[in-house]
């Protein structure tokens, strides 16, 4: 299998300008991939072991993976040699391969590529591929939370549609829900003037009553604060006279996400 392989033009990721003394190959399925030995060992322990054992001869400097595809191999080499090609397509992929191999600066731009997208512009079954990965492979929690909470932005139709709970561990599922539950709840509180009003099911409680600004009947809610019975309208027209609601409300955006690596 080996002779088979080598009778291919290999994938080279060296450098045009390097000048090295050890070319290494990759021999994956019917592709050869062409290395440099010394600058993967310096960023991988287990790259290290393959390309300098005892068990190489000089003129047989060589490997074959037997347990991964040859794609897999050519899009992780390519993120090695330039980690700005990391994508959400690409991201559960190359974060495996970097931890199996123990590529820590991979590792760090595939966290990094998290921290910096507008995962806004992401499609949600994009976001569970990547939440999955981030937590298998344990990344950093400001990532996982990330994650969690583009996810749960989407909502219920979406989570069953996804069919969240049967891919997410519990433990990301229950914050995915949580948060979820707390997005809503913003967006309860930011229609509040700082009142707060009764709620029921993370929605305003909204009742047909007299409102006591405009004398009238109509749809109202009552503010547990101010104690007062206001309409729709004279909701947004008359902020609480207390700022508990609005503490409230601030205090809910600072702990969104409730996520914290299990020990």
């Amino acid at each position: 299998m080996a002779a088979e392989v080598l009778q291919n033009e290999p994938h080279c990721f060296i450098a045009s300008s390097s000048s090295i003394d050890r070319p290494f190959k990759l021999l994956v399925q019917k592709e050869t991939f062409l290395i440099d030995a010394e600058s993967m060992s310096r960023i991988s322990p287990i790259f290290n072991v393959m390309c300098f054992g005892k068990d190489f001869e000089k003129m047989d400097l060589s490997r074959e993976i037997v347990d991964e595809k040859s794609n897999d191999i050519d899009c992780f080499l390519r993120a090695v040699h330039d980690t700005s090609m990391i994508n959400s397509t690409n991201f559960a992929l190359v974060l495996r391969l970097s931890n199996k191999y123990q590529v820590d600066p991979v590792i760090e731009a595939c966290q990094n590529f998290i921290i910096r997208q507008h995962l806004d512009v992401l499609r949600a079954d994009e976001i569970l591929t990547m939440l999955i990965a981030a937590f298998e492979h344990h990344c950093k929690k400001e990532v996982v939370q990330k994650l969690i909470k583009r996810l749960a932005s989407e909502g219920n139709s979406v989570f069953t549609k996804l069919k969240i709970s049967r891919y997410l561990p519990a433990q990301v599922y229950g914050s995915v829900i949580s948060t979820s539950m707390n997005l809503n709840q913003i967006k309860e509180h930011e229609q509040m003037n700082g009142h707060v009003l009764k709620m029921e099911r993370s929605k305003i409680r909204w009742r047909q009553s007299v409102c006591e600004e405009c004398k009238s009947v109509a749809e109202c809610a009552n503010c547990e604060e101010c104690k007062k019975t206001v309409c729709r309208n004279h909701l947004s027209k008359f902020k609480c006279s207390s700022d508990y609601g609005t503490k409230l409300a601030a205090d809910l955006k600072k702990k969104i996400v409730d996520f914290e690596w299990q020990d």
